[in-house]
């Protein structure tokens, strides 16, 4: 069984947070922001990589691996960095790259056959979303970089047990089932293509081996989806054809502070986080085999 350290995402998350909002128009947030997910990185043994795909300070992503040679696609693992203005972003989406900076940690120690590639991306919340994304996989493309597809953390810290704390979307009700036993936000949902599947099936089964276990409700697409399924960076790799998966809490279908100044720390439950970053590393590892 994965663990993932709650105290260590919670550092995390108060060091992404603690100089306002990661937006444009909060420039003296992204040098310290960009400097602590390069310095973790750089510590747990990646390489990593300043992506630009603008001049702007807040146009980059930051790519990081071992530098170990693969013949082989390999899985990348993302999660956007900024904020809309006006929120700390706690859980949108501090919390997300919280979880994949110790996933990288963990998978640095004992790396599976082809190592993953962890991207932090920036522009997720632009006006045109997905900046960063859909730059770093139209670079892929160009440069016919092998990816077998990506997991995207978008939101994994807000957990609340009771009863009629979870809504789910009208165009995902039928596909979900009995809905009537999901009414309470207290799972994680990977939302993903058709394609996608058996990454699906690799995120439900690691977290059944959780201990406690975290239910992973799995929601198949089409990739032409674009609906509230299709809000975060797993969707420039629908459009390439790969496939790519999204974990969430289900953002404001849970979470009454989404996008608002109240996205602070002290609203996550850190230790739903932590399993929810082991339960994706353990199916990064068992997708990377």
């Amino acid at each position: 069984m994965t663990k993932i350290d709650p105290a260590a995402l919670r550092d995390h998350v108060v060091e992404l947070t603690r100089h306002g909002p990661r937006h444009r128009d909060n420039p003296t947030a992204i040098g310290p922001v960009l400097d602590h997910l390069t310095g973790h990185l750089t510590d747990s043994g990646y390489r990593v990589a300043v992506e630009r795909y603008g001049d702007a300070a807040h146009e980059v992503n930051l790519i990081a691996d071992l530098g170990r040679p693969v013949d082989a696609p390999i899985v990348e693992v993302g999660a956007h960095w900024d904020t809309v203005a006006g929120t700390p972003g706690a859980d949108d989406n501090a919390s997300g790259v919280a979880g994949l900076l110790e996933i990288a940690r963990l998978l640095a120690v004992d790396p599976p056959a082809r190592s993953p590639r962890f991207c932090v991306f920036g522009g997720e919340e632009d006006d045109e979303p997905f900046t960063g994304s859909r730059a770093h996989v139209a670079r892929l493309g160009a440069d016919g970089v092998r990816v077998a597809g990506a997991v995207v953390l978008e939101m994994i810290a807000y957990r609340d047990s009771r009863p009629g704390t979870q809504r789910i979307p009208a165009e995902m009700r039928d596909a979900l089932g009995d809905v009537a036993g999901l009414d309470r936000g207290d799972f994680v949902c990977a939302i993903g293509s058709i394609e996608s599947t058996h990454w699906l099936a690799a995120l439900q089964a690691a977290g059944w081996v959780q201990e406690p276990t975290l239910p992973v409700v799995p929601l198949p697409v089409p990739r032409q989806h674009s609906g509230d399924g299709a809000r975060s960076d797993h969707v420039p790799y629908w459009a390439a054809g790969w496939p790519a998966v999204m974990v969430s809490d289900t953002a404001n279908f849970r979470n009454p502070h989404y996008h608002r100044p109240s996205d602070t720390i002290d609203t996550l439950d850190f230790d739903f986080a932590a399993a929810v970053a082991a339960t994706v590393a353990e199916a990064v590892r068992t997708l990377s085999r």
